[in-house]
């Protein structure tokens, strides 16, 4: 019969939590409302360029998602659509467009990410919509952060906890 351990975290895994729990807390928590800050529409960068083409970025794991939509530009640069603002209206609208048809996008100050595409005539994506979706995935991230800060705790419990225990054996 296996002896069972009387260790409930081991250490090695304690000090992993602790690690990744402040830096995965971090990023979520504070990266994610930077990034995705609600700000007003005269902060956004405007570009009026011409549109090339654009890319769909899927992601295979854990599920097969689109991740984002890069969209190319005569200027000679690549913008992008994050993810939660791409529904299926958007896709076939940057379908139907055509090469060297004008676009005006108004771009993110923090993520460099598109909030508002037109060409002229058509609203494509619309600034108020995309902020707001963007201001809910921040929301959720906070919740994510949060979760991660509180496994950093444990393992910092469980750090200190080994910690005790070996001085203790002194």
């Amino acid at each position: 019969m296996k002896k069972r351990s009387s260790d409930p975290m081991p250490f090695k895994l304690a000090v992993f939590m602790l690690a990744i729990g402040i830096l995965l807390g971090s990023i979520f928590t504070f990266g994610m409302q930077y990034w995705n800050e609600n700000i007003p529409r005269e902060e956004c960068r405007v570009v009026k360029t011409q549109f090339l083409s654009y890319d769909e970025i899927w992601h295979a794991k854990p599920t097969v998602s689109l991740v984002k939509i890069a969209i190319d530009c005569t200027d000679g640069n690549r913008y992008f659509i994050d993810g939660v603002s791409i529904n299926e209206g958007l896709r076939d609208q940057l379908s139907s467009l055509s090469k060297n048809d004008d676009i005006t996008l108004l771009i993110h100050p923090d993520s460099n990410t598109i909030v508002e595409f037109s060409n002229g005539k058509t609203v494509l994506l619309n600034f108020d919509e995309t902020i707001g979706k963007l201001e809910g995935e921040s929301t959720g991230f906070l919740f994510l952060g949060l979760f991660m800060y509180l496994c950093a705790l444990v393992g910092l419990y469980y750090t200190v906890y080994h910690m005790i225990r070996r001085k203790a054996k002194r």
